[in-house]
């Protein structure tokens, strides 16, 4: 984004050079407009030549793939229908001899299939696809309707400029989906984690589709997925947990009159904290000896509890240890 400025700079010197020489139409003042050279760069069309000191000779954007305004074509046909390349918002500086012509040789040397259209009031253009070995096809229409003539080359040629991609710098997305990633698989074990890998992941794919780099993307997607499988492990446990712990809930009985062998109305609670006062229904957890037909047999550690059996009012003595039969 940092040459864009310089970019902007160009055009504004291309827009004064058209006039000057019989063509004040075809770019008006706000054309090409910053939004759409942003747009350019973020989808990787934009690019630069510059000289030795880095300085900007020319700038262009260079579109592989089918362009819409393309799809109808009078007084004319193309020259094929094979895979091509479009140059459009090509200007450069005149300073720099061969420039333009240099440009459209790097695009050559990508694919040897090209098209390019351009205003019928801009003769230096149609001369320098021309004479770059572009044949004039016939008119196509823009977006607006404004007719421009069209012009193809189907061929195969080279040349030797500096040319680079325009750099988005766009971080944004994959920083955001590694940011996210890093926090959904610290939280793995909680929902929250769902709706973050997510994003995560959606911003991880529209990074990884820029012309910028990808490692950020690549390393949040990552960890989104492994949180997400983290928490189908965490939660499938739990499950498996609270299955058997509502089994044992299940299996846990009252019995009332449970009482110490000295009948102080004492009760033994069933989790091994001892005796709490009061008479009081006492519950022993069935995992450890319940007998669901007729009775049940208890006692605490120091063998002093009469497990009482609900079927006949009596109360007997069994076991040691605090295990309940």
């Amino acid at each position: 984004m940092e040459d864009i400025p310089a970019m902007m700079d160009l055009y504004a010197q291309a827009r004064v050079f058209m006039r000057e020489h019989g063509n004040p139409n075809q770019w008006d003042d706000s054309y090409p407009s910053r939004e759409l050279l942003e747009k350019d760069i973020a989808f990787g069309n934009s690019y630069i030549v510059e000289d030795d000191e880095k300085n900007l000779a020319a700038t262009f954007a260079f579109i592989k793939g089918e362009d819409p305004t393309y799809y109808g074509i009078e007084n004319g046909a193309w020259l094929n229908h094979e895979p091509y390349g479009t140059i459009h918002r090509l200007a450069g500086n005149t300073s720099y001899h061969g420039i333009a012509s240099g440009c459209i040789s790097w695009c050559k040397s990508q694919i040897g299939n090209l098209r390019a259209d351009t205003h019928e009031d801009n003769k230096i253009m149609q001369h320098l696809l021309e004479k770059n070995g572009f044949v004039r096809c016939g008119i196509i229409h823009l977006a607006n309707g404004a007719p421009r003539i069209a012009y193809q080359f189907a061929g195969d040629s080279a040349d030797y400029w500096s040319v680079r991609e325009v750099p988005s710098g766009e971080r944004g997305f994959g920083i955001a989906s590694m940011v996210l990633g890093i926090i959904a698989l610290v939280l793995f074990f909680s929902f929250v984690n769902i709706p973050l890998a997510i994003l995560s992941v959606i911003f991880g794919i529209i990074q990884l589709t820029r012309k910028a780099p990808k490692g950020m993307a690549i390393s949040g997607i990552v960890m989104s997925t492994i949180s997400l499988f983290l928490l189908v492990i965490f939660w499938a446990c739990m499950f498996v947990s609270d299955a058997r712990t509502e089994s044992t809930d299940n299996s846990t009985y009252y019995y009332e009159g449970s009482e110490n062998d000295d009948a102080s109305g004492d009760y033994y609670d069933g989790l091994y904290e001892g005796y709490q006062q009061g008479y009081k229904d006492g519950y022993y957890d069935g995992y450890y000896g319940y007998t669901p037909d007729e009775e049940f047999y208890g006692h605490t550690p120091d063998d002093s509890f009469y497990g009482y059996l609900p079927n006949d009012d009596s109360y007997n003595f069994h076991g040691k240890n605090g295990i309940y039969y």
